[in-house]
C-alpha cells in the first residue's frame, strides 16, 4: 500500500504497510477497520519501522488485525505463503493453538513412523510425542549440533538445529533404528515453518504488550484507563489468570527479553492468552486458564512442571538460576492484575533471597528514625519492652512464632497473601496470630501509628549492639 487510495483486496489479502506510506494518512487509526471491511487477513510492516504510530497497532488490536513484523531473513512473498491456509477469520490465540496442534501432529507422526521420540525445544516450552524427562532431553541438548549426514541417521539421539525459528529438534532413537535423512530434513522444514510463523504472528503485539505490562507495574495510570486496554487483549472480566514473574540473576539484568521469549513459550504451550513483557530487569506474564480448570490439582501439577521445564532449561543454557513466582486470580479489573504481578515479583524475590547463602530472613529497610533512636539506648529499650517482649515471651512459653510472623508481615508492607505465602500459612492463620499479638501488647496494627512502632522496635533489635 502506497497511497490512501481505495483498497481493493480480495478477501484473505495481507496488505503491505511501507514506512513511507505513514506520511499518506492523516487519520491511521481509521484504516483497520477499512482493512478489516475489506477482508484483509493481516498487516505487515517493516521490523524497524520507527514511523509506526502506535494508535494504528492499537486499532488494529480493536479491529482483531495482527500486525505482523516482516523478519529480515524472509520476504513478503515468504511470508504470505505462510498465511495463505488460513481463513479469513484471524483468532491470533486459535492460530497459535493450531500451528502448535500441526507441530505436534508433525512429531506424532514421524516417531509413530520410525519408533523414536521427538521433542521441539524452545526457549520456554518443549512440545513433544512422549512425556519429557527433563534430565535426558538436557543431555540430547547438551551434544554439539551437526549438519545432519545419513550415516548419523542411526545414532541414540539426535541435536538438529531448526534454522529459522532458532529451536532445536532433538529425537531419542534408543534402538538405533536407521532414519531416512530425507525424512528428518522434511520434518525440520515443516516443524520450522510452523515455529516461525508462530513466532512472526506473536511478535506483532510484543511491544504494546510490555507498554501494557510496564504501566500495570508501575500502577500510575487509573484503572478506568486501563480496564479498556486490558480487555483490548482478550483479557475479559471473569477471566481466570496466572501472573507470572521472573526474576534474572544481577549478571543478566540487561537480557530480560530472553526470558521474555521463555514465558511466551510457556503461555503458547498452555493454550491461554498470554501478554508478557519484561520492565525494571524482570519478566512477567499473564496467562488465562480455560473456563473450569482453574485450581484443578491435575492442572496445577501439569503447569508447575511446565514452570519447572522453563527453568531447567534456562540454568542449563545460562549456568544460571531463574528464580520464578507465580500468583492466580479471578480478574474483575486492571487492579486485579496489578496485585497479581506484584505479588509474583515478590514470590520471585523471595525465591531468589533463598538461593543467596544466610539470608533467610527479608531485609527490613532502616529508616532515620530508627537511626536516631538507637544513639539512645534506653529510649530503644523501652519501645522494645512495650511492643516485643510480650511476643518473645509468648514464643518462648508456647513454642510458637509469632515474633517471625509479625517481622515478615512488616517487611513486606503489610501485604496479608503475600505474608501469608511467605511464612507457608493460611492467610487466616496469619490473622489470627497478628490479632494474637495485639492482645499481648494492647497496640494495634491496623493504624499506621502503632504500625511504624513496631517496625520501629524492630529495627532496634536487629541494629549492631542491640545485645
Amino acid at each position: 500500500m502506497t497511497t490512501q487510495g481505495p483498497l481493493d483486496l480480495d478477501d484473505g489479502s495481507v496488505v503491505y504497510v511501507p514506512s513511507t506510506s505513514w506520511s499518506f494518512l492523516t487519520t491511521p487509526e481509521t484504516l483497520p477497520s477499512q482493512l478489516k471491511s475489506a477482508g484483509a487477513l493481516a498487516v505487515v510492516v517493516n521490523n524497524d519501522d520507527l514511523k509506526l504510530p502506535p494508535e494504528f497497532v492499537e486499532a488494529c488490536v480493536h479491529a482483531s488485525i495482527p500486525v505482523l513484523l516482516l523478519p529480515k531473513s524472509r520476504t513478503l512473498d515468504q511470508l504470505t505463503a505462510a498465511l495463505a491456509e488460513e481463513t479469513t477469520r484471524f483468532d491470533t490465540r486459535g492460530l497459535h493453538i493450531s500451528y502448535l496442534d500441526a507441530i505436534r501432529r508433525a512429531l506424532n507422526g514421524f516417531t509413530a513412523v520410525t519408533g523414536t521420540e521427538a521433542f521441539v525445544v524452545m526457549e520456554g516450552a518443549v512440545v513433544s510425542s512422549a512425556p519429557v524427562d527433563i534430565a535426558h532431553l538436557i543431555k540430547i541438548l547438551a551434544r554439539k549440533p551437526v549438519a545432519l549426514q545419513q550415516s548419523m541417521c542411526a545414532m541414540a539421539t539426535l541435536n538438529v538445529p531448526l534454522p529459522a525459528s532458532g529451536h532445536t529438534l532433538a529425537i531419542h532413537n534408543p534402538s538405533r533404528v536407521a532414519l531416512d535423512l530425507t525424512g528428518i530434513e522434511s520434518l525440520v522444514r515443516e516443524i520450522d515453518t510452523y515455529a516461525q510463523a508462530i513466532e512472526v504472528k506473536r511478535s506483532a503485539r510484543r511491544q504494546i504488550e510490555t507498554a501494557l505490562v510496564r504501566e500495570l507495574i508501575e500502577a500510575n495510570v487509573a484503572s478506568a484507563t486501563l480496564d479498556p486496554w486490558v480487555g483490548s487483549f482478550d483479557l475479559a472480566p471473569g477471566s481466570r489468570v496466572r501472573a507470572i514473574a521472573a526474576v534474572l540473576p544481577e549478571s543478566m539484568k540487561s537480557e530480560s527479553e530472553v526470558v521474555g521469549n521463555a514465558l511466551r513459550d510457556l503461555g503458547l504451550l498452555d493454550g491461554g492468552i498470554c501478554v508478557t513483557g519484561a520492565h525494571g530487569g524482570c519478566a512477567y506474564a499473564l496467562i488465562t486458564l480455560p473456563d473450569g480448570e482453574f485450581g484443578r490439582s491435575d492442572e496445577i501439577t501439569g503447569f508447575e512442571h511446565q514452570l519447572k521445564l522453563l527453568a531447567d532449561l534456562f540454568e542449563f543454557r545460562h549456568q544460571q538460576a531463574l528464580s520464578l513466582g507465580v500468583s492466580s486470580c479471578v480478574l474483575r479489573g486492571s487492579d486485579d492484575l496489578v496485585r497479581g504481578l506484584i505479588n509474583a515479583r515478590q514470590l520471585a524475590d523471595r525465591q531468589a533471597r533463598s538461593t543467596v547463602a544466610e539470608m533467610d530472613e527479608i531485609p527490613l529497610a532502616v529508616p532515620l528514625s530508627a537511626t536516631l533512636l538507637a544513639a539512645e539506648p534506653e529510649l530503644a529499650a523501652v519501645l522494645g519492652r512495650a511492643l516485643l517482649q510480650p511476643v518473645i515471651d509468648y514464643d518462648r512459653e508456647k513454642g510458637t512464632s509469632y515474633l517471625e510472623s509479625l517481622r515478615t508481615f512488616l517487611a513486606l508492607d503489610c501485604q496479608w497473601a503475600t505474608t501469608a505465602t511467605e511464612l507457608g500459612i493460611h492467610i487466616n492463620t496469619l490473622r489470627y496470630r497478628l490479632k494474637r499479638i495485639e492482645r499481648l501488647t494492647g497496640r494495634g496494627l491496623h493504624t499506621t501509628a502503632d504500625r511504624s512502632d513496631y517496625y520501629l522496635a524492630l529495627c532496634l533489635r536487629e541494629s549492631p549492639g542491640s545485645g
